[in-house]
């Protein structure tokens, strides 16, 4: 049977989610042989030893490629992100992978997947360098400097043509982009990615890549793309928790959130606890009803003071 090649990146803080991911692409492709290439930044030995074990577990191979921080440390990236800088590995595939492989899947760690992926692996790259889901309607590409007809797409699931990306010295380029263009760099390398591949894009199907915004009571999506909403809202191929809030926060109010839950039980080193934003929130609220008990002001602000520096705890751990 042929290996499918899949790749990401992550740092240690993301060893469990990416953890997660594998067990829903290995239960949801029984048939299949994977092979895992794991580009990894200041990731534990522990915490390696436990994905690899995982992977034996399921009968797969992973095989892991250390990125130093050094060549990622002077990448666009402020403390305030909500991404990881790990999120700039991608941009080193074509150049670390094994040279026998001419074609990846290259997926986020915060994706779950929901069905076969025989039919996406099989696409025919031959004419392409990627092919990957429009993101949500925006003016990226005038930002960037192409036309908009080109499109721009999300880089969380992006099956890749090896071969191009080599032909065209790809990770050079992207470096020596992100060295002279550092100032209108707003969402990291997939901004790189559509800067220097527009045009040469495979758009696929949204159900390969169910971002966040395409389940809002309003979607954020293209009109063009309504007439399949419904079906892969219903039946997504791939789950991409690709805002801020995750579903490892209580808080995120996503229709399918439980599936990382679900994935998550397969994990006996899970580590990650969940946090109650909302139950915070109504005890925020309950303050007012303190005082309307008869709590004195100061009594009520003691307790709101205590609250937030729980709430101050409980992001730093997240």
């Amino acid at each position: 049977m042929e290996t499918i090649n899949i790749t990401s990146g992550i740092d240690d803080s993301y060893s469990q989610h990416i953890a997660v991911t594998l067990v829903s692409l290995f239960l949801t492709n029984k048939p299949y042989h994977f092979h895992i290439y794991l580009l990894t930044l200041n990731v534990t030995e522990k915490h390696k030893k436990q994905l690899y074990d995982l992977a034996q577990s399921f009968s797969h191979e992973i095989t892991f490629i250390p990125i130093s921080e050094r060549d990622i440390s002077n990448f666009p990236h402020k403390k305030t992100d909500y991404l990881s800088i790990a999120t700039y590995l991608r941009l080193f595939i074509p150049v670390k992978l094994p040279l026998d492989i001419l074609k990846v899947l290259y997926i986020d760690s915060d994706i779950i997947f929901n069905s076969n992926i025989e039919e996406l692996y099989s696409i025919d790259l031959n004419k392409y360098s990627a092919a990957a889901v429009e993101d949500a309607p925006n003016q990226n590409p005038i930002r960037l400097g192409y036309d908009n007809k080109d499109k721009y797409f999300n880089a969380g699931v992006l099956l890749l043509n090896l071969e191009y990306l080599r032909k065209i010295d790809f990770t050079n380029l992207a470096l020596s982009y992100i060295q002279r263009n550092s100032e209108i760099i707003t969402f990291h390398d997939q901004d790189v990615l559509n800067a220097l591949l527009h045009g040469t894009v495979l758009f696929l199907p949204i159900k390969w890549n169910m971002l966040d915004c395409f389940y809002f009571r309003k979607p954020r999506i293209y009109p063009n793309y309504l007439p399949e909403l419904y079906q892969s809202q219903k039946a997504p191929c791939i789950i991409h928790f690709s805002g801020p809030i995750k579903p490892w926060h209580w808080g995120k109010s996503h229709p399918l959130k439980t599936l990382y839950k679900h994935y998550l039980n397969y994990i006996p080193w899970r580590e990650k606890k969940f946090f109650d934003f909302s139950g915070i929130k109504k005890l925020n609220f309950s303050l007012k009803i303190l005082m309307l008990l008869g709590f004195s002001w100061e009594q009520s602000n003691i307790i709101r003071k205590t609250l937030q520096n729980i709430k101050k705890r409980i992001f730093n751990q997240i």
